[in-house]
């Protein structure tokens, strides 16, 4: 993602760079946040971070089978970045004009508390919120591709079963909703599901170098939850 992103001529790379950034910001809000940072503190330096990432400094010389997966990337040059210090030549690089990042800190403070009492080490913290951060890009991902097709209602209809949580077995309530027999829901859900897990699938390949195993990943990421 990230070498294709810098490849890419100019107008077409600060709107993929810039996308980056929409999706994966929170991993690194809460990482630097946990370094003892204010939250006012905090958000500079995650915009001043992804300034640096949208503005090809962090890229210099990056070559695609070495990048190797982008969540170990973008904690490596996250911890450089914050052990340079560059929050001191803050003022003068985020002038007009420069990419803004949407960043809602008070969402995220919440977790903070959370990360301390469970006493989560930041790289595992940063891990655990950049998973939550790809789920949500696949339940994305897969309503994009509902709406499309002209079934935003049946999305929404279908989009609690995508958790563990989510009842399974029970579905007359829904046939009676949908106008289908329980055998049809279930025929439903079932792709429904395996869309969802496609979907994650392509999310986590945007962010592995070529010939590395999304499958791998998704079990790494889903075990950063187990107890």
């Amino acid at each position: 993602m990230v070498v294709a992103a810098r490849d890419a001529p100019g107008v077409e790379q600060g709107e993929a760079l810039a996308e980056l950034c929409r999706i994966y910001w929170r991993p690194v809000y809460l990482f630097v946040r946990q370094r003892g940072n204010s939250p006012q503190e905090t958000e500079d330096l995650t915009q001043e971070f992804f300034y640096r990432l949208i503005d090809g400094e962090f890229l210099q010389g990056v070559q695609g089978p070495r990048l190797g997966r982008l969540r170990s990337f973008i904690c490596v040059v996250l911890k450089r970045f914050l052990a340079d210090d560059y929050h001191r030549r803050m003022a003068q690089k985020r002038g007009g004009g420069q990419v803004v990042v949407d960043i809602d800190g008070p969402s995220v403070e919440g977790q903070i508390m959370d990360v301390d009492r469970d006493g989560v080490e930041p790289e595992r913290a940063f891990d655990r919120r950049w998973a939550l951060d790809l789920l949500d890009e696949a339940r994305r991902r897969l309503k994009e591709d509902y709406q499309l097709a002209g079934k935003a209602g049946l999305f929404e209809d279908l989009e609690p079963t995508i958790s563990p949580q989510g009842e399974r077995g029970g579905y007359s309530e829904l046939a009676e909703k949908l106008g289908l027999t329980a055998g049809a829901v279930k025929v439903a859900v079932h792709r429904f599901r395996q869309r969802y897990r496609e979907c994650l699938l392509s999310a986590l390949r945007d962010t592995l170098a070529e010939g590395e195993d999304p499958e791998e990943e998704l079990r790494y990421l889903l075990s950063l939850f187990s107890r």
